[in-house]
């Protein structure tokens, strides 16, 4: 069995043994605010589990930790949740990948994996 598909596994086990609102002072509530024009918010579903990704991100790609930040989400019903953003990367130009991994309380959420992340050299700022 595959880390991913352990990983999975573990996600729907933790998910149906605690209620939803188990983190519910996580989510912190924002001013009722307008979108700007032509914004929508998209509802993602994200992976999320109790087990720190760091070592079996490292052992099956070969990332390691490469920036971390305090950053908040924006969920439906104008609230937000606050946490840490990991993004993992495999060093090098060639065949290198990333993970970028959102950490709210004891849970890690994968936002989204690729590969070929490159710096922009553009010399343009915007």
């Amino acid at each position: 069995m595959t880390y991913w598909n352990k990983l999975l596994i573990l996600c729907t086990v933790f998910t149906l043994m605690f209620p939803a609102n188990l983190f519910a002072q996580e989510k912190t509530p924002s001013p009722q605010r307008s979108l700007p024009p032509g914004t929508v918010m998209l509802p993602l579903v994200t992976l999320c589990s109790p087990l720190e990704p760091a070592e079996g991100l490292f052992q099956r790609y070969g990332e390691v930790s490469f920036v971390d930040a305090d950053a908040v989400f924006y969920i439906p019903g104008n609230k937000t949740v606050n946490g840490k953003i990991t993004i993992y990367m495999k060093p090098g130009f060639e065949d290198n990948t990333f993970t970028l991994m959102f950490q709210v309380g004891p849970l890690y959420c994968m936002i989204a994996s690729g590969k070929n992340m490159l710096p922009i050299d553009s010399g343009d700022p915007t």
